[in-house]
């Protein structure tokens, strides 16, 4: 087993505790939805203060340097320490590795287990060393494992079972999400979007509580306004929308570009056991000569949106950018991925209009265009078109180009699918996946196998048209193992025979074993969701 599981005693969930998570009345889950809210929010709030002055230091060393160079001195002292430091963070918790999101993914899906008091102390304290170092890594991914963990320490101090235990983390990951950036819906939406891949109404109660506490948390503590101050003046005219298909386009090849390069750096990264003080090296480096690019890109955003930049030092700015980020991630360092790719996106597409500003009239659309390269890069990047509209309408405060920031973001979107290249999070869970199981291969015990024949419950929503829509429950070839326990169906709550008709809208309740659950999860969500080829009998 990985370090990080040894010396927890699995515990087989019998049939009868997974039946009585069935039972959870939403006022119980508000109530602890709410309390994980409020608890993420502080821990978030506290990280982001502690990347800000990590930021500040940095900038104040670097100042103090560029008038004594004795204090270059100082700064190599810094960057070493901090990377032996983060090295034996990362070594003695592997779980605190890169942005989180693989992690909670996984824990949501019954792959993973880890102490979740170590990991809150680690990844926080080893993604303000990462970010004082200047990797090019963001507070979001964090903020997602670090609420999500928040959720799971509450859970078993308050002994909750397995079902409970989902709702709880998925709370916490939206309170993390909200509170890193201010944007409460944006939290509930990825919870659903890319944490479960499917909409059920516990979850989304539950995650929306916490999201909403855990923003008027933040909102105390950082204000009203939104995390990027953008005055977009007008929406684009419906007669450029061509142009909003091409940079939706260019942003989803550029996406999956950065999604190759990141996966082939962090293979490579495997082998090399200095990886973190290399990459802290380049830093130095950068420190001095563009700093813009260090940390996760907040003020480079804003740089490019108040400052006008010649296309030469755009594109400068961007290759460094994506190659710190690429390289800043491939170490395992803690830190996230989504402010990065925000940056990234914003350099895009301030790029692109300067050039299409140089062969024709396209005044005023220079804020917008920066924006729309932050949600085509990010939908490309993270394949979560929903997520990226609404957290990009969230982080600029305004609600009247919802229209152009989806044309860009579902032509990002379509391009990439039609490139075949997996979503960045599923790519890197995957990864994880593979070496835990390398881990474990010889490893395995009756014990073990004990813990993997826990039982768990898996939501599966059925889409209008799909291939479970009109299916009677004993027609379908259910996964061996898998047996449908519950239908919601509206607010009735049917227990299922064999002649039940399944109808698009319900909301399938599936019992199996943990070892089967990702398996029959993938297989059932694919049936539910893709639509009946009529050449085919029902």
């Amino acid at each position: 087993m990985d370090n990080h599981n040894k010396g927890l005693k699995p515990h087989r969930e019998s049939i009868t505790e997974v039946f009585l998570g069935l039972s959870l009345t939403k006022n119980k889950l508000v109530f602890k939805g709410a309390i994980v809210g409020f608890l993420s929010g502080l821990v978030v709030i506290s990280y982001r203060l502690g990347i800000h002055n990590a930021d500040i230091l940095r900038e104040n060393i670097r100042k103090l340097a560029l008038y004594e160079p004795k204090f270059l001195i100082l700064i190599f002292g810094i960057f070493i320490v901090n990377s032996f430091v983060i090295t034996k963070l990362v070594k003695s918790e592997p779980m605190i590795s890169g942005s989180g999101i693989p992690q909670i993914r996984g824990k949501i899906l019954r792959q993973f287990d880890y102490n979740p008091f170590s990991v809150l102390f680690k990844k926080f304290l080893g993604g303000i060393l990462a970010i004082l170092n200047g990797f090019s890594l963001g507070r979001e991914g964090p903020s997602i494992q670090l609420g999500g963990t928040i959720g799971l320490a509450v859970s078993k101090l308050w002994k909750a079972n397995k079902i409970e235990e989902k709702y709880l983390i998925t709370a916490g990951a939206s309170a993390g999400l909200a509170a890193a950036f201010n944007a409460p819906l944006a939290g509930v939406v990825f919870a659903l979007e890319e944490l479960h891949k499917s909409f059920s109404s516990s979850v989304l109660i539950v995650s929306m509580v916490a999201a909403i506490v855990a923003d008027f948390v933040s909102k105390i503590i950082f204000g009203l306004n939104p995390a990027l101050s953008f005055t977009l003046i007008q929406p684009i005219e419906l007669r450029h929308y061509l142009l909003l298909l091409l940079l939706g386009a260019l942003t989803g090849i550029f996406g999956v570009i950065f999604n190759r390069t990141l996966l082939k750096f962090s293979a490579l990264f495997d082998t090399i056991r200095l990886k973190v003080f290399l990459v802290s090296l380049l830093c130095i480096f950068l420190l001095f000569w563009f700093p813009e690019v260090l940390s996760g890109g907040h003020e480079l955003i804003l740089e490019i949106y108040y400052e006008r930049k010649t296309i030469g030092m755009l594109l400068v700015l961007l290759i460094f950018k994506f190659l710190l980020t690429v390289l800043s991630y491939a170490t395992s360092a803690p830190g996230g991925i989504f402010l990065p790719i925000l940056a990234i996106g914003a350099l895009f597409g301030d790029m692109v209009y300067n050039m299409l500003t140089a062969i024709s009239s396209l005044p005023g659309y220079k804020a917008n265009f920066i924006v729309l390269g932050m949600v085509g890069y990010f939908t490309s990047v993270v394949r979560a078109p929903i997520t990226g509209i609404v957290l990009i309408t969230e982080m600029v405060g305004s609600f009247n180009h919802i229209l152009e920031l989806s044309v860009v973001a579902f032509s990002s979107y379509f391009t990439a699918e039609l490139m075949r290249e997996e979503p960045i999070y599923e790519s890197l869970l995957k990864r994880m996946l593979m070496k835990k199981a390398k881990t474990e291969k010889h490893e395995e015990s009756p014990e073990h196998d004990y813990y993997l024949d826990e039982k768990t419950l898996i939501e599966i929503p059925i889409n209008t048209g799909s291939e479970l829509d009109g299916v009677m429950i004993k027609d379908f070839p259910w996964p061996k193992g898998c047996l449908v326990v519950l239908v919601k169906r509206g607010s009735a709550e049917i227990i299922p025979n064999g002649k039940l008709i399944l109808q698009g809208g319900d909301i399938l309740t599936v019992l199996c074993s943990k070892k089967q659950a990702v398996e029959c999860k993938m297989y059932l969500i694919s049936k539910a969701t893709n639509e009946r080829s009529f050449n085919k009998p029902n």
